[in-house]
């Protein structure tokens, strides 16, 4: 997934954090797409468009009990609050399902010690492409009904939240999502949170907030050099310009992209991750805002898209590097002080390792362990998976 913004050089004026302690919260934007050798359809679903990195546990099906045990408790290991799935297709909603599933059921195993929220990122080459609007219709009817009632459903004040990743010059426009989100929602209405804006559309009185998308901002280079600096500075001072429907913005981190192994939608471009700067710069741009709006919410791009390189997801080749990276700037935005080692991440694997080699189920063993691993009795844990 990638868009393009065109910005100026303007130099920001961000240069002190406001952010208040324990109030912002870390989300992580999440790819349920792929499926194994072992699908019933024998499609690989995006592994087999190439990718730049390869994950510690290997090509997973996104649908697989121990993958998304084994993703959720990293998540929440790191600091972070709460997972928006992408949602384009019927493959990626019935993963959502699991997911919500499985989020749900380890803060049962675990006696609430689990705690983890979850949202939806809307993609829009999902909704409709040509009048009427009847898609649109069906998903945000289907949302109030059966998806924002969920029980661990990420809510604003009242409002529950969900990010639509817009592709410019598509057929749905903010205003035109906003009137559907008017027409079924008469109280609670969802926020809107957008991705776009500068593209000759107008945005700003039909959306609840904005949120910046991996990106060089201008030109790439072949060494991948321009990560989005022009970018963020254009960002975070032009979104604080806006009259929205809300009160906030939403920060933006990346590690960096690379999609030159792709051979679907791949276009040779790089953002080199210049071995984790360019993620605690992107850091920076958080820790060091003071923007009048209030930065609420952070989403980190991406967790696991690694057909575009973009992924925090452990990986063969940077180890667990970007999680503890993760924890290290929780640490810093909330004052919190979560492990920065890998010892607990480790203990993570083997967990799924033992789900996977239980049939991808959860045994009443496992479920003791997971309690005690959400307890952070590590020592026990071990005991548990030898």
């Amino acid at each position: 997934m990638f868009l393009f913004n065109c910005v100026d050089n303007t130099k920001s004026k961000i240069t002190k954090s406001n952010l208040a302690k324990n109030s912002t919260k870390v989300i992580v934007h999440y790819m349920g797409w792929y499926s194994d050798k072992n699908a019933s359809n024998k499609k690989l679903r995006h592994w087999e468009h190439g990718y730049a990195n390869t994950p510690i546990i290997g090509a997973y099906n996104s649908k697989s009990k121990a993958t998304l045990v084994y993703h959720t408790l990293l998540a929440w290991l790191s600091g972070i609050d709460a997972i928006a799935i992408n949602i384009k297709d019927k493959y990626d909603y019935e993963t959502m399902v699991e997911l919500f599933n499985t989020i749900d059921e380890l803060q049962s195993i675990s006696k609430e010690n689990f705690n983890l929220k979850y949202l939806i990122s809307y993609d829009d080459q999902g909704f409709d492409l040509e009048e009427p609007l009847d898609t649109t219709f069906i998903k945000m009817k289907d949302f109030k009904e059966n998806i924002m009632k969920r029980k661990n459903y990420l809510y604003h004040k009242k409002h529950p939240l969900f990010f639509s990743f817009d592709y410019p010059k598509k057929f749905l426009t903010a205003k035109s999502f906003s009137t559907v989100i008017d027409s079924v929602f008469k109280n609670n209405k969802p926020y809107l949170i957008w991705n776009t804006f500068g593209e000759g559309e107008e945005v700003q009185p039909y959306v609840n907030a904005f949120y910046p998308w991996v990106q060089p901002g201008g030109e790439w280079d072949e060494k991948g050099l321009n990560w989005g600096k022009d970018y963020l500075n254009y960002f975070y001072d032009e979104v604080n310009t806006f009259e929205t429907k809300s009160s906030f913005v939403v920060g933006g981190v990346w590690a960096g992209f690379d999609d030159r192994k792709n051979t679907s939608w791949g276009g040779n471009r790089l953002i080199s991750r210049q071995n984790g700067k360019v993620f605690d710069d992107t850091w920076n741009y958080i820790h060091n805002y003071q923007g009048k709006i209030p930065m609420d919410y952070v989403v980190l791009e991406t967790w696991n898209d690694w057909n575009e390189g973009t992924e925090i997801e452990p990986s063969l080749e940077h180890g667990y590097q970007y999680l503890t990276k993760t924890a290290k700037h929780v640490n810093k935005l909330k004052g919190t002080n979560i492990k920065e080692n890998s010892l607990k991440f480790e203990l993570a694997k083997e967990i799924h390792d033992a789900i996977q080699n239980n049939n991808d189920t959860i045994s009443e063993l496992l479920k003791e362990t997971i309690e005690l691993f959400c307890k952070k009795n590590y020592k026990q844990v071990q005991e548990k998976l030898k």
